[in-house]
This record gives C-alpha cells, sequence and structure tokens, in this order.
C-alpha cells in the first residue's frame, strides 16, 4: 500500500497546517488536499469573505482582537466539517481556547522554515499588517521566537526551508503516514 493510501484509509480527523506567514500552510494545504481529495479551507479567507474586507483593513478598522474572534469562529466552523485541510493564520494558535480546540479535534503539523526564508517567500509585505511599522526580517525573527511554545503543539513538524511547495507536501505525506501508523 502506497503512503498516499495509507494515509486516506487511517485519517479521522482534520489537519491543521500551522506556522509563520509564508511558511507554505496555503500551498501546501492545498497540495494536501488535492492529494488526499478533501476539501481545503483557508481561515484567512473565510473572515475575509465573512467581513466583505481584507485581513489589513479588519486589522485596521476594528483590530486584532476582533479579527482572532472572527478567526477564531472560522477555524471551529472548520473543524465541524469533518475531515478537511485547513490552513490557518499565523498567530491562531496563540490563542489559547484556539489552540485547544485544534489539539484535541485536528492533527497540527507545524510548517517551520527559518525567518530568511519567510521573507524570500513573502515579497511584497503591504498584504502582511504584523510586518508593517518596522523591519520586516526583525519582526519576523520576533514573532518565531515569541511563537515557538505556541507552535510546539504541533503533532509533526516539517522544516521547509529549501523545499518546493511539492517536496513540502511530500514530506508531510510522509510525517502523517509515520504519525498515524502509531496513533
Amino acid at each position: 500500500m502506497q503512503v498516499l493510501d495509507r494515509v486516506k484509509s487511517r485519517l479521522d480527523r482534520p489537519i491543521t497546517m500551522i506556522g509563520l506567514m509564508g511558511s507554505g500552510k496555503s500551498l501546501v494545504g492545498r497540495q494536501l488536499s488535492a492529494a488526499l481529495d478533501l476539501t481545503f479551507i483557508d481561515s484567512d479567507q473565510v473572515v475575509e469573505q465573512t467581513a466583505g474586507i481584507s485581513i489589513s483593513e479588519i486589522f485596521e478598522l476594528a483590530g486584532e482582537a476582533k479579527f482572532r474572534e472572527m478567526e477564531r469562529r472560522a477555524i471551529r466552523d472548520a473543524v465541524d466539517a469533518g475531515t478537511v485541510v485547513l490552513s490557518v493564520g499565523g498567530g491562531a494558535v496563540c490563542n489559547a481556547k484556539t489552540a485547544a480546540l485544534l489539539n484535541s479535534r485536528s492533527i497540527i503539523v507545524w510548517l517551520k522554515a527559518n525567518p530568511e526564508t519567510l521573507m524570500a517567500r513573502i515579497g511584497s509585505t503591504a498584504s502582511r499588517p504584523l510586518l508593517q511599522g518596522g523591519d520586516p526580517l526583525a519582526i519576523l525573527q520576533q514573532l518565531a521566537e515569541e511563537r515557538q511554545d505556541d507552535y510546539a503543539i504541533a503533532d509533526l513538524t516539517v522544516v521547509t526551508d529549501g523545499m518546493s511547495g511539492n517536496a513540502a507536501s511530500d514530506a508531510v505525506l510522509r510525517a502523517l503516514d509515520s504519525h498515524l501508523a502509531v496513533t
């Protein structure tokens, strides 16, 4: 039996992609959902669709706390949807309630990359409210340090430095295969 078939046959809950912006959560999540024939949900997109404005505008008009509240609702609804692949915002698991929900109801995959890799992937910071008002690389380094413990709740960690999206998706599939074999 191939890795993909084993993962499909054993998977019984959502897969949640976490990590800093630029880590590949959306790209790898989409590829993984296509490979596993599952629905892909990006919590940031759900929040934007619900609000009718961009995340940057939500931050500007209502603040980060309001965004995190909307994000938590979107994540709860996604987890309630069954076996899906979910990509969440970089700060989602910094909220204790959101982290507890994901930890109890999904397999959490941390896509980890060093800040220099993340900066190269992000390019423009215009749509990244947390990178405004300072040196983006320094901000990413600070976020990586601050969120290290929050991201450590992950069931699986895949380091994506130097990997293409396809290579990262394959690495996640292999990690899921190993994880599901022992759980």
